[in-house]
């Protein structure tokens, strides 16, 4: 293999072919190169573009070459050696990206995506590629590819066409602001997702919902990542500032309301519709608190039956979607088979919601916090209720995670602690009552914020109880368990003490204790018998019965002689 590399400029065409073929078939499976140093590889990339040139392969040779380096992208040592302006130019000419040419209909499909295959490793490995093709205009001509063809294009080209951008709206914050303002970019994204939803509609029933593919969800989720990176500074003005423009809080309204319908669509399996969702979720984290009224809508005639998802006039199944993908993301959080920074997002949404809307708060004080009945019985974080996960993270050792889920408990009680301490104990409560200064007297913290609507509605078995709740654990303590010698009449207590005063009085005549008392010296002294034992306590009991206004010296002196100490002998 070594000769064959150092022969590469004297191969013919074919032979060159053969060997970039082999090479594909040996290491198409493999994600690093211990066998192959920076030498060998630079060689092979070089010859692969002096060869590339227009006209002197054909599509299945161009292909195979294009899959070749595919391979190589794949390991990050070395690569900026081997991708200079001579690789980097020819690949973005290959997948239609020429700022000054873009081309919107490719022909060669499968060279264009293996060319784009080859810049999405580049870039995600490279900061250097990723300065190269921010310069170059890669993200521009992908914008004016989507404008000029939104769902029209080969699946595969859409979706590392999205990949791309998506990669470079997150390295370089220019970029975002470039493709947010100079070219509508959040229009063009919003116009796919609603092609999208519409073809998927006109195939399904007119009673069902609709069904996504796994390749449009594959589709969706580049396109909500890449909103994710065109939104996220926005919160920068939007969260702390009244919004200044009209027509930016108007196509931000306008994308919480797609985001809406999104998540009322299904996927083919429930894997990927919870991969959905969560991107839906961590996009929706960057929108403005005016813009979540979006996220209902009013009741129509024929779903006011269905109380589940209304609410005061309101349809809130997107935000009961979005409570079920919280109780599905702890039980994968408890079973251990997800990060529990995967809980931040949706912990995070659902706080600024309820903070925002009122009735969003009380939908899910609802399903949360519902008035508590029988749960009294046991402790707070007993149960698999969204309350008892809750609350159980309120004591997690991971400090963002402890802290969101008690913020949300909190938000729900309207920040009154009186309210939090009612349902989840002082014990949980007691982290974030001392992060936030509230231990002490009664605290409502932001009660403007909140409407005066009261909201207790506590059920007759809660009211006939409450004097028997435990503040500290937040249940009703279960009956102590009977002591040994509740039964035990006088007579039989009496003779169990003398049995215990034989069992000493031997203890202490075969050595095996010796009691002693403190002496005037400070000094312990023996005790020979139980008996001058028990007069010891009895006079040491009686000096302290005496108040400190009758105690002479005397008296104190010999209360301190009546200490008593209990050694063992070695």
């Amino acid at each position: 293999m070594d000769d064959d590399f150092n022969k590469l400029t004297t191969i013919s065409e074919l032979e060159f072919l053969d060997f970039v073929r082999k090479f594909y078939e040996k290491n198409s499976n493999s994600f690093t190169f211990p066998d192959l140093d920076l030498d060998k590889r630079q060689k092979l990339v070089t010859e692969i573009f002096t060869r590339l040139r227009p006209g002197n392969f054909e599509t299945n040779s161009i292909n195979i070459c294009l899959k070749s380096l595919r391979l190589l992208t794949r390991e990050r040592e070395g690569l900026d050696a081997i991708t200079g302006s001579s690789v980097l130019e020819p690949l973005q000419r290959l997948a239609g990206l020429e700022c000054s040419k873009v081309d919107v209909c490719p022909i060669d499909v499968q060279n264009v995506i293996e060319a784009e295959k080859c810049m999405s490793n580049l870039i995600y490995m490279s900061p250097g590629v990723q300065k190269f093709y921010s310069v170059s205009g890669v993200a521009d001509a992908i914008t004016q590819r989507i404008k000029e063809t939104t769902t029209k294009l080969h699946s595969d080209i859409r979706f590392y066409d999205m990949r791309i951008l998506f990669l470079l709206t997150a390295l370089n914050p220019d970029i975002r602001q470039r493709i947010r303002e100079k070219f509508h970019g959040l229009s063009y994204l919003f116009e796919i997702i609603n092609q999208i939803m519409h073809n998927r509609e006109t195939l399904a029933a007119a009673d069902s919902n609709i069904v996504l593919s796994n390749e449009d969800v594959d589709y969706l989720i580049e396109i909500l990542k890449t909103l994710f990176n065109l939104t996220v500074d926005l919160p920068n003005i939007t969260h702390s500032y009244a919004l200044q423009e009209e027509e930016e809080e108007a196509h931000l309204q306008r994308l919480v309301s797609i985001l809406r319908e999104l998540l009322l669509c299904f996927a083919q399996n429930s894997d990927k519709q919870f991969e959905l969702q969560n991107h839906i979720i961590n996009l929706l984290t960057n929108m403005p608190k005016t813009c979540f009224e979006e996220l209902l809508t009013p009741v129509n005639d024929d779903e006011s039956e269905d109380s589940d998802y209304e609410y005061e006039g309101k349809n809130m199944e997107a935000i009961n979607i979005i409570l079920q993908f919280l109780d599905y993301r702890i039980i994968k959080q408890e079973e251990m088979k997800a990060s529990k920074d995967a809980l931040l997002p949706v912990l995070q949404l659902l706080i600024i919601m309820c903070q925002s809307n009122r009735n969003i708060r009380k939908f899910c004080r609802r399903h949360i916090l519902p008035p508590l009945g029988e749960e009294i019985m046991n402790l707070p974080t007993e149960g698999q209720k969204l309350r008892n996960k809750l609350t159980r993270m309120m004591t997690s050792p991971n400090s963002e995670l402890k802290t969101f889920s008690a913020k949300l408990l909190f938000v729900l009680c309207k920040e009154n602690v009186d309210r939090l301490i009612k349902y989840t104990g002082i014990g949980n409560a007691a982290g974030l009552l001392y992060d936030f200064g509230l231990l002490g007297p009664p605290h409502n913290t932001n009660k403007d914020q909140y409407s005066s609507e009261s909201e207790d509605s506590d059920t007759d078995i809660y009211k006939r109880s409450i004097d028997r709740i435990n503040r500290i654990t937040g249940s009703i303590d279960p009956p102590k368990e009977a002591g040994p010698m509740d039964d035990w009449s006088e007579e039989h207590k009496e003779r169990e003490i003398m049995k215990l005063v034989d069992n000493m009085q031997r203890a202490m005549d075969i050595g095996i204790i010796q009691p002693a008392t403190i002496g005037p010296d400070g000094k312990p002294i023996p005790i020979k018998s139980v008996l001058q034992f028990r007069e010891t306590v009895e006079l040491r009991k009686k000096s302290n019965d005496l108040l400190p206004s009758e105690s002479s010296g005397d008296e104190l002196s010999e209360d301190k002689a009546s200490k008593v100490t209990t050694t063992k002998k070695n």
